[in-house]
């Protein structure tokens, strides 16, 4: 692994302080580069790039040479429309349980060309409510706004190696672990853009999303990440489908193809590595069409991979789904 000089030393900003590092001098002296600002960014990055909506699972893996890092994200959840009588529209709610992990190796110089080395992890686990309407425009379009509320924990653990001291250069390497929390408050005002069409059995359906976050995070032992911010996150998906033989209880299984594109429009390349992703994939799908209580439909359980790209990012998806 390559080491850094002082004038990249801001590719660890997101290492170290979405990780909770503190930044005070008498931490880490000598690397002066460091910026607060960058640091609040990037820790509100990792946590709306697990949390927000409409983010499904995935395993990211980003290598631009100077950074290795692997990042997951999973979530356990259900969102629907209700029907709300004598109006056109509908209600829709959603809940989920999600959670996410990153873990980054790197090795830099500091101010003064000591070597420093860094493991660094990360974990949030989080729960989201939504709540909202959904509009319909005509026979295939329809437009849903909801708010959605996420409470997230963020445990954060950094095992420094060759960490600068106050001693002499000279002065032997010190190993210090460090472990600290954060919590996070997230706000997201959501509107989504949905078209559905059939050709016969086929179906064809395309959809934008647009997401604005306003988050507030919390830390009793890293003052650095008592912060608040907006972010903003745009969504275009795609999927085809057409009915195949296979039929389970009566009910018809279907194949379908899909191409997702997020773009985290708000968030710098130096926060995690990337900015946008990129996901194509196939599945097959079991076609169940139910609604009990008017509460919500559950159309379809099934399973589903694909793969994801972006400049300098590698990854996968693979999973239970259910709509």
């Amino acid at each position: 692994m390559k080491f850094l000089s002082a004038n990249r030393i801001l590719w660890f900003l997101p290492l170290s302080a979405s990780l909770g590092l503190p930044l005070q001098a008498e931490v880490l002296p000598g690397l002066s580069a460091l910026s607060e600002t960058i640091v609040r960014e990037s820790a509100i990055a990792f946590v709306n790039t697990t949390t927000s909506p409409g983010l499904e699972g995935a395993t990211l893996n980003v290598d631009d040479g100077n950074r290795q890092s692997e990042q997951w994200r999973s979530s356990l959840g259900f969102a629907a429309e209700f029907t709300i009588r004598h109006r056109i529209y509908n209600g829709y709610w959603g809940l989920a349980l999600v959670g996410g992990s990153l873990s980054d190796k790197v090795q830099l110089t500091s101010d003064n060309g000591q070597p420093v080395q860094l493991d660094l992890t990360r974990d949030v686990i989080a729960l989201r409510g939504s709540f909202g309407l959904s509009y319909p425009v005509n026979r295939y379009v329809k437009i849903r706004p909801y708010l959605s509320l996420a409470v997230s924990d963020l445990q954060t653990e950094s095992l420094v190696d060759g960490l600068i001291s106050t001693a002499p250069v000279s002065a032997p390497s010190t190993t210090i672990r460090l472990n600290t929390s954060a919590q996070m408050l997230s706000t997201t005002g959501s509107v989504d853009a949905l078209y559905s069409r059939w050709y016969g059995p086929k179906r064809l359906e395309l959809s934008a999303h647009y997401h604005l976050i306003y988050t507030n995070a919390f830390s009793e032992d890293n003052p650095v990440l008592e912060t608040e911010a907006w972010n903003d996150v745009l969504q275009l998906k795609s999927r085809f489908s057409a009915p195949t033989r296979l039929t389970s209880m009566g009910r018809p299984w279907r194949w379908l193809v899909y191409a997702n594109h997020t773009n985290f429009l708000s968030q710098e390349s130096i926060s995690l590595g990337y900015t946008s992703l990129f996901e194509f994939g196939a599945g097959m799908e079991w076609q169940m069409n139910i609604k009990p209580l008017d509460w919500f439909g559950w159309q379809m359980v099934g399973l589903r991979a694909g793969v994801i790209t972006s400049s300098n990012v590698e990854g996968f998806n693979v999973g239970l789904t259910a709509r």
